[in-house]
């Protein structure tokens, strides 16, 4: 049984070796890194999506903040003018010093959002231009994959033909083994055994 099991991988692979060539082609490589970007553009699009609209939100609040508080700082500085009370008068000032503080905080805030916010929409722009690149990239080199795997079809039906005639006198557990095996990508399966200390003749 193992010898048949040994001409039966001998003759896939032949069948191995036009998969791997295919598989490891360029024209497949360049089709499948553009698809693979193309399905995942959208979920891309959608977290900037949720990081804009959270940006924005975040920004017109501080801005709103803002403004409310040169109002107030403003009103600080009308009383300081107007204020004859010394005792007031440096509470007043203090107060005053406190707000300006924290204008200048909120300032930077603001200006640190600004940034997060064009670097967002930099982002934009970068995805839509590699989305078009791979959509180019896509539509070239998928015809190309489909035309090399169609270049191959006629060998490997040749190779399935010999395959399935060779099955017949292999036993269906044995087969079966070898093909999960395959599966995982394990090749060569079966090897010839040889007794410890004696050469093959």
């Amino acid at each position: 049984m193992i010898e048949k099991l040994l001409k039966y991988q001998e003759i896939d692979s032949k069948l191995r070796e036009i998969e791997v060539a295919i598989s490891g082609s360029d024209e497949r490589k360049k089709a499948v890194s553009a698809q693979a970007f193309l399905k995942s553009v959208n979920d891309n699009i959608a977290k900037l999506d949720q990081r804009a609209e959270d940006l924005t939100v975040k920004f017109s609040t501080l801005k709103k903040l803002y403004e409310q508080l040169k109002d107030a700082e403003s009103e600080y500085e009308n009383v300081v003018e107007t204020c004859e009370d010394s005792d007031e008068l440096g509470y007043i000032r203090k107060k005053a010093g406190e707000l300006g503080d924290e204008i200048s905080s909120l300032a930077e805030q603001i200006e640190n959002l600004s940034r997060d916010i064009s670097g967002v929409l930099k982002e934009f722009s970068s995805l839509r231009n590699k989305t078009a690149e791979a959509k180019k990239q896509y539509a070239e080199y998928l015809p190309k994959y489909n035309a090399l795997k169609a270049s191959r079809e006629a060998e490997m039906a040749e190779v399935k033909k010999e395959l399935a005639a060779l099955e017949k006198s292999i036993d269906k557990a044995d087969l079966e083994k070898y093909k999960n095996k395959r599966k995982d990508k394990v090749f060569p399966i079966v090897y010839p055994v040889r007794a410890v200390g004696k050469e093959a003749h």
